[in-house]
Order: structure tokens, then C-alpha cells, then sequence
């Protein structure tokens, strides 16, 4: 279900960025933020200096609205534009709705009795910002992975927990994704399954996640079509009708539309082997100023592939 005609008029491109790009679109995790989930000075300064060049920053991210301010409040980062749940919400600057897909009310239940059903560790998210997101599971107990998750993202004035013992008939609406965190052999043949089983009708994959310390995975699944790459366009049509005056930065699966739609495509260093043959060029990794080297490069008039 796509909101997007009920809410505010898109953002549109301010003055000309003076390198040739209007947008900066960057994933958070794995990319601006290093395998600490900290941001380094560098690309700070990088990302201040392609702001004052004219480019309008965008953060293109996974997480939940909620989830991004906690890491976001002190990182100092210039003004900027959020794709958030993976492209199914989209907010400007000033925090309003711009652009939104909702999973239909059927296929949200299915999945997630699916993904109960092969014994893996469900979240369902509803989210109709400004309101607070809702977290809703079947129990705080489960996959390690899943419960180091839960703790890491406590109920408060942003989140709001529900357990729901009967999670797939719940009463609940503006369901943005349906995810499942977990590791392991099981886990990763239970997602193959039903990452095949639901392919061709919702937009769906399977990802690593960071989580103090350790590294697991999440299975993921969104109303059809939904992508950063789309919402961002929502978001900013003026990136629609120039795509090539776009920066894309990326490492992850559902990086790779905005990558390949992008002017210029960026996959990080630590990328899957995907994105990176997507891409236009690959940067050092995150914990290696991977960023701030490629807008570097970029500011001070640097070549790159044609």
C-alpha cells in the first residue's frame, strides 16, 4: 500500500553542487559507520564538506526511524534526508513523511506465520510516523541473536514493544517489514526457503547484522518493490530526472538498486562481491575511511571510470 499521494510535496534539488552532484545517498551500517558503529572525524569532515559543496545528504538505511536517531543524535552530521526500514519510509529533513509503503494486510500475516511456523525468531514492524514505531514478537525469548537485538532497541518514547503469542492474527496496520534475526546452518537454510518461497511477491533478503560484537543474520521482507533506490526518487524527483548527478554508497544486498541507479556507484571495500561488481568504483573499507576517500576524491576533482 503506497501513501505517497496523501503526504507532502517531494524534495526538490537546492543549488548546484559544484563537483557536478545534487544527492549524497549512503547506507549507515557497514558504510558510514565503522564495525564499532562509530563514525570517524574524517568522514565527518568529508560529509560537512560535500554539504557545503551543494550536496543534499540522504542516509539510506535498514534500520527503523527509531533505531537511527539513537545513533545519529551525536554524530554531528550535516542536515539530512532519511530513507529508512529499507526504502519503505522515506522523511525529509524536518522529519515528515514524505513517501511510505505498506505491506498488505494478508501477506504481512503470511510471512510471518511462515517464518513461525519453520521455528525462527519473528519481528514485525508497524510504522505511520510521527507516531512511535511499534515492535511487535511472539516472544522476547528466542535466537540469541534476536534477543541480543531486542536488548540493543528497548521500548522508549520512540518504540513501543507488544508481545503478541498469536503474532500473525494480531490486530495491527502501516506493517512496514516482517524480519527474522538469527545464525546459523538452520537459520540460513530456513531463510532460503522462504526467501524462495516469497521472492516474487514481496521485496525480500537476506543480510548480515552486527550486534555487539558478534555477527549474525536478518531475513527481511517488505511490500513488492519497495528499495532505497525508489524511495529516495519519491523522496527527491529531481534525482529521477538526473540520475547521474546522484552519489550512491554502499555494501550491502539491498544497496545494490541505488548502486546501479546511481551516477556515480560506490561499494565499500568490505561489500559483498555483488555490489562491488556493480559498482563504479570500490573505496577502502569502513574501518578505513572508506567514505570520506571516495567524496575526497570526488570534491577535489578526481577521475573515475567512465
Amino acid at each position: 500500500m503506497d501513501e505517497t499521494a496523501k503526504m507532502k510535496p517531494p524534495v526538490e534539488a537546492g543549488r548546484q553542487a559544484g563537483p557536478g552532484y545534487d544527492y549524497l545517498l549512503v547506507d549507515v551500517d557497514g558504510t558510514l559507520l565503522d564495525s564499532s558503529g562509530r563514525m570517524s572525524e574524517r568522514t565527518g569532515r568529508a560529509l560537512h564538506r560535500a554539504a557545503a559543496a551543494g550536496m543534499q545528504l540522504v542516509l539510506a538505511t535498514g534500520r527503523t526511524c527509531s533505531s537511527l536517531s539513537r545513533i545519529t543524535s551525536g554524530l554531528g552530521l550535516p542536515p539530512f534526508h532519511l530513507v529508512a526500514s529499507g526504502g519503505a519510509l522515506a522523511l525529509d529533513r524536518g522529519g515528515n513523511l514524505r513517501h511510505a509503503e505498506y505491506m498488505p494486510d494478508g501477506l504481512w500475516r503470511e510471512v510471518s506465520r511462515a517464518l513461525a511456523d519453520e521455528g525462527l525468531s519473528v519481528v514485525v514492524f508497524s510504522h505511520r510516523p510521527p507516531e512511535p514505531l511499534l515492535s511487535c514478537v511472539q516472544s522476547v525469548a528466542g535466537d540469541p541473536h534476536f534477543e541480543a537485538y531486542l536488548a540493543r532497541n528497548p521500548p522508549s518514547a520512540l518504540l513501543e514493544r507488544r508481545v503478541l503469542p498469536d503474532l500473525p492474527g494480531a490486530e495491527l496496520s502501516h506493517v512496514v517489514e516482517v524480519a527474522a534475526l538469527g545464525r546459523g546452518p538452520d537459520f540460513d537454510q530456513a531463510s532460503r526457503r522462504l526467501l524462495a518461497r516469497f521472492g516474487g511477491r514481496t521485496s525480500c533478503h537476506n543480510m548480515q547484522l552486527f550486534i555487539n560484537g558478534e555477527y549474525g543474520r536478518i531475513t527481511e521482507f517488505f511490500a513488492p518493490g519497495v528499495s532505497k533506490w525508489k524511495s529516495f526518487l519519491a523522496l527527491c524527483p529531481g534525482a529521477a530526472a538526473r540520475p547521474e548527478r546522484v552519489i550512491a554508497v554502499g555494501d550491502e544486498a539491498n544497496d545494490l538498486e541505488m548502486v546501479r541507479g546511481a551516477g556515480l556507484g560506490i561499494a565499500m571495500g568490505n561489500a559483498i562481491g555483488l555490489l562491488k561488481e556493480a559498482a563504479d568504483m570500490v573505496t577502502a573499507d569502513h574501518d578505513s575511511d572508506g567514505v570520506a576517500l571516495a567524496l575526497e576524491r570526488v570534491l577535489d576533482g578526481g577521475s573515475f571510470p567512465a
